[in-house]
């Protein structure tokens, strides 16, 4: 097939180099893809993972407006090894003449795939003489171990044949640390959690001892379900990131038995006493173990202490039951033991699980509130529209701590502009929503109170000194009166944010005081409120005049829901009484005016 004349002539016009010899000329591997072998050469001293030649593969695709290509290492002649910021270096299944791993060739931002943050030419004999001159930086720096330098981000190495829809999600912060150095448990058994509703998604709830002695139980979202049935893995602690030459996971169980005997970890030893110990307690716990986690300590940055634990997942371990007997052998305990540490020193695939950390500060590095914010506990008086906007907000921000206080029921109508769905219909709000927000972070930890403000109950009343802020978007008068003669004690952050009519505008109050000051607000907000209503303005929900609807879109409550979530942020900062007037222009602009 003849080659595109493009492709030609971007290799031709390339400057002659004597660290790139081009094999042949462009090749067709299928109904998409051109590939050109070639020979890279260092301008390093060469290592044994890393000779002086080298060869490769520059592949390009057709995508929307453009091609894309990327170059891999030759099946024949290429790296066999792979190294940090590489994939893992494995053939493919077919018959391509390039293995997996390539090399990580382009800068950071590219990523997000816009062209102005790559630093990559956008004409195609740019682009190429710019991936074959990073491909020789890569070499050098790969041979010298320059590929990682201190300073930069900890780069875990890539699992081979991991499942990247199977997470396991555990919650490692920086002050868990001490407790597990200090914990004298070099092993123990642990319980699992599945996430609702996500797609093969678990959590590790409770780290227990070879007894089933609790040591952290972790503290997850209130809508997951914990230490319900059994033991579901077993989890070691190791002294590092176990880690092979260059930069590779084990593929198999002997070769991660072998580092752990190179770090004085004697893996077949302690499964042998974990298939034991779980064999004695099998009526009590019947369901068998399918993990293994491994934890060492891992620092954020090259060169830095460790600062947390880290847990890497396998899940094919394989223990023996007190019913399995292997054919040649008695049915005896000792011929177990023996199975176990045969079946995890063999050369057997390592099945890995993808694993992440859920902690707060990793789950939010996209963006979180201020850690004065994060620290409080909140109460939404109110879990109408914009309440439930503000509450998700906080929550996703880093308010994990949250009450929802409302004694009104979710109806259809209110789906028009409402977080909820027709599955909470029905439902008192406070309820659907608290469900709503503990199912939207792992770690929510949300209360209802379906109820209106004040509650008349003393364990109610109780309840409420427990919060730091106060979060009024009930829209009511009354509600504020309320507040005002409520018994709080001593002083707390105070916050009330209303809609003017139609959604027009938004009248957002703070004061952190012992009492809230209801008169001044309410002065206040009737100073700025719109001229009075006009009934023949007002629209109807069904049949009936005692059923008028509070006009305002989705898109202006979500508006107003942002504006109030950064007011809240301000306020909880000072101590002064805020005032603010917030409307919306024709032109979709915001004009803040301070009262």
């Amino acid at each position: 097939m003849t080659t595109p004349p493009q492709l030609a002539a971007a290799i031709e016009n390339l400057l002659p180099s004597p660290r790139l010899e081009f094999i042949g000329g462009w090749q067709r591997f299928d109904d998409t893809r051109w590939h050109i072998p070639f020979r890279a050469r260092l301008s390093a001293e060469p290592i044994d993972v890393m000779p002086e030649w080298t060869a490769w593969h520059l592949v390009l695709w057709p995508v929307a407006g453009g091609v894309d290509m990327d170059i891999y290492p030759a099946v024949e002649g290429g790296i066999e090894g792979t190294f940090s910021h590489q994939e893992f270096n494995a053939p493919w299944p077919d018959d391509r003449p390039w293995t997996k791993g390539k090399p990580c060739l382009e800068r950071p931002a590219a990523i997000f795939r816009r062209e102005g943050w790559s630093g990559e030419p956008l004409d195609l004999d740019g682009r190429i003489a710019w991936r074959l001159e990073r491909l020789l930086d890569w070499i050098d720096a790969a041979a010298t171990d320059e590929l990682v330098a201190p300073g930069d981000p900890l780069e875990l190495p890539v699992l081979p044949n991991a499942d990247t829809f199977k997470i396991l999600g555990f919650s490692e912060c920086e002050d868990d640390f001490d407790a597990w150095l200090n914990l004298g448990h070099q092993w123990g058994l642990a319980t699992l959690a599945a996430l609702p509703g996500a797609r093969d998604t678990h959590v590790i709830t409770d780290f227990m001892d070879p007894q089933l002695h609790s040591l952290r139980e972790v503290r997850w979202s209130k809508a997951i379900k914990s230490g319900q049935s059994g033991v579901d893995a077993v989890w070691i602690l190791l002294p590092a990131l176990p880690v092979g030459r260059p930069w590779s996971s084990a593929r198999t169980w002997q070769e991660l038995s072998r580092w752990c005997v190179d770090h004085y970890v004697d893996l077949p030893a302690i499964l042998e006493a974990a298939g034991a110990r779980l064999r004695r307690i099998q009526n009590r716990m019947p369901p068998r173990p399918v993990h293994l986690v491994l934890g060492f300590p891992m620092a954020e940055r090259e060169g830095d202490a460790p600062t947390r634990l880290h847990w890497l997942a396998i899940s094919n371990l394989m223990l023996c039951r007190r019913e399995d007997v292997r054919r040649g052998f008695r049915n005896i305990e000792t011929a177990r033991k023996a199975w176990d540490r045969e079946f995890n020193v063999a050369q057997r695939p390592i099945a890995w699980r993808t694993s992440r950390n859920y902690a707060p500060d990793q789950i939010r590095r996209r963006g979180s509130a201020d850690a004065a914010l994060r620290s409080k506990r909140v109460l939404m008086i109110g879990a109408g529209a914009i309440g439930s906007a503000v509450a998700s907000n906080l929550l996703r921000m880093g308010v994990t701590r949250l009450g929802v206080m409302d004694d009104d029921t979710l109806v259809v109508g209110n789906l028009a502009r409402h977080s909820l769905c027709m599955a909470d219909v029905g439902w008192k709000k406070a309820d659907g929503l608290a469900n709503h927000l503990n199912l939207t972070m792992p770690d929510a930890d949300v209360v209802a109170f379906p109820e209106a403000f004040p509650p008349a109950d003393k364990k109610q009343i109780a309840e409420m000194a427990k919060f730091d802020v106060i979060v009024d978007c009930s829209g009511s008068d009354d509600v504020l009166r309320a507040l005002a003669a409520f018994p709080w004690e001593t002083e707390r952050h105070f916050v009330s944010l209303s809609m003017t009519w139609g959604a027009k505008g938004l009248f957002a109050y703070s004061a952190s005081e012992a009492a809230f000051p209801a008169h001044d607000a309410i002065e206040r907000f009737a100073g700025i409120a719109n001229a009075a209503v006009d009934a023949e303005d007002w629209e109807m929900e069904g049949i009936g005049c005692w059923h008028p609807v509070f006009p305002a879109s989705a898109n202006d409550v979500q508006l107003w829901g942002a504006i109030g979530t950064k007011f809240i942020r301000r306020a909880v900062e000072t101590t002064d009484r805020l005032c603010e007037l917030y409307e919306q222009q024709d032109d979709g602009t915001v004009e803040r005016t301070s009262l």
